[in-house]
């Protein structure tokens, strides 16, 4: 009888864990399907395309030195900084990385080597986007995962990023 509870209670953990890996696995394909659609969207259609401006969710397209190039109706009245702004003077967003947002700074790096990132745990990441023109405070806390991704041109090198802040 006791042989059989160890087992079982060996079992359960196992399954558990057997579990969590395949809704990470599941959140994986999600999110590189995102991604794909994204890329695809931004390719045919240009980052200021409708669809994007009015997403619900925070969404910034840099280069690779950290200039922001766009950001969206989402992150502009979270934050105070319009795309308008962008086009008036140079805002980098690597200008404004703390200790609070440091995983943001390899993020950035690891777009323009092709590579996906998938942050979690932020505090704080709407803090480099204020705008300082204005008072205006984020409710930067509310954004606590990003997933930031290359935007490739026609022959497959990667020309720009793109960041969305997730709740």
């Amino acid at each position: 009888m006791l042989d059989l509870m160890e087992k079982r209670s060996e079992k359960e953990p196992l399954e558990e864990l057997t579990e969590m890996i395949k809704t990470l696995q599941g959140k994986e394909i999600i999110q590189a399907r995102m991604v794909r659609k994204f890329q695809k969207l931004i390719r045919n259609k240009g980052w200021s395309c409708p669809v994007i401006d009015d997403f619900p969710y925070p969404i910034a397209i840099f280069e690779q030195d950290g200039e922001l190039v766009y950001v969206n109706r989402t992150l502009s009245d979270k934050t105070g900084l319009y795309a308008i702004n962008l086009s008036q003077s140079k805002y980098s967003l690597l200008n404004r990385i703390t200790d609070a947002n440091l995983p943001i700074l390899d993020a950035v790096k690891n777009v323009f080597m092709g590579k996906t990132t998938f942050l979690t745990g932020l505090s704080g990441s709407m803090d480099i986007f204020m705008s300082d023109r204005t008072g205006k405070k984020a409710s930067s806390s509310e954004y606590h995962e990003a997933i930031f991704f290359p935007i490739t041109g026609d022959e497959g090198k990667t020309i720009q990023g793109a960041v969305i802040f997730m709740k």
